[in-house]
């Protein structure tokens, strides 16, 4: 005999077993690789002063201003500046890096107008860190000491690296942790930056780099062995250049950099600033993407288009004669291959 008590506890059943149908249903189309598209910009490099060389800091906040513009007209989803948005700050940069000569009042002015201006931008915005924004004072007005002052000051909390995923692509953001111009001159992570750096050898030894820690090449395995167990097609965003041939301008670690990515084919890109003249360099199925830079002339700016086949890339402007079309040889419908790391 069926009673009520019994078709109403298979109604709940079934009603459950639906619901969890639906939220995985839900979650696989929450994968699926979309199209969208990214402001994006590298070195700005702003500063109150005058020019020097070829560069002139005081033209940044009016660069960006012009490029964001234009940028606010488009259809993007969002924006990201790939470090050295300031040039210095409360600093003599004219006696950096042998001494940290400090000026008084420490108020952050060139830091605070030109994030003034890139929040502008009327989309979600991310930050990447470079050397040049970690060229301020040993210890800020209050005595927090760098580098938490400057993630105070960029809008991070206990550090600067993370990750994120947008419309079924992996975003990893990077800083340049190992770097001796990035501490306190009193603490021990300045010693052994300092000493770390000593012992560096060969062409990529540019006292104006940095490398990855072990702490932070642990934390970027992780998340690459769970972008690749998602299939997400993954972009790297990293101040520096890690493509051969090496240089003054190159990651410190890169070589080991490289053999850890060669292990995730879903890596697709490496997007970076710090070279101001620009490069690119395919690795394998890896696109090295080196933006010119806004230093040295107004028109380095970006629009990055992103779909399930291909990145392209526009300067400026010109939005219908790409830069770039990179085709993407790693697509998450051809690759069922697990993760060698685990």
């Amino acid at each position: 005999m069926i009673t009520t008590s019994y078709l109403l506890a298979r109604l709940l059943l079934l009603g459950s077993l639906w619901t969890t149908a639906g939220a995985v249903m839900a979650e696989e189309k929450s994968k699926e690789v979309e199209s969208f598209s990214i402001a994006a910009v590298a070195d700005i490099q702003y500063a109150d002063a005058n020019p020097r060389g070829g560069r002139e800091p005081r033209e940044g906040v009016a660069r960006i201003k012009n490029a964001i513009s234009h940028w606010n007209k488009r259809d993007l989803d969002w924006g990201v500046a790939l470090g050295d948005i300031i040039d210095w700050d409360d600093i003599d940069y004219s006696q950096f890096p042998k001494q940290t000569v400090e000026t008084t009042p420490k108020e952050w002015k060139n830091t605070r107008a030109i994030l003034a201006a890139w929040n502008t931008l009327k989309v979600p915005n991310y930050k990447v860190l470079g050397n040049h924004d970690y060229y301020v004072p040993y210890k800020d007005a209050d005595g927090l000491s760098k580098p938490a002052s400057v993630y105070r000051a960029f809008g991070f909390k206990d550090k600067a690296y993370y990750e994120f995923s947008h419309k079924g692509y992996r975003f990893i953001v990077l800083d340049g942790d190992v770097s001796h111009l990035n501490h306190d001159i009193e603490t021990e992570e300045y010693k052994l930056a300092k000493a770390h750096y000593n012992a560096l050898k060969g062409p990529a030894r540019g006292i104006w780099s940095a490398g990855i820690s072990t702490k932070q090449m642990k934390w970027l395995k992780g998340v690459l062995d769970d972008s690749l167990a998602k299939k997400e097609p993954t972009v790297i965003m990293c101040h520096y250049p890690m493509h051969k041939p090496y240089g003054g301008h190159t990651l410190f670690n890169a070589a080991e950099m490289t053999t850890l990515l060669d292990k995730f084919p879903n890596v697709v890109m490496w997007l970076n600033g710090h070279d101001h003249r620009g490069a690119y360099q395919k690795i394998g199925n890896r696109h090295h993407l080196n933006l010119k830079g806004m230093q040295n002339e107004g028109n380095n700016w970006y629009q990055i288009d992103f779909s399930p086949e291909s990145i392209t890339v526009y300067q400026a402007e010109e939005v219908k004669t790409p830069k770039y079309e990179l085709k993407l040889s790693w697509q998450p419908q051809k690759s069922s291959q697990k993760s060698s790391q685990k």
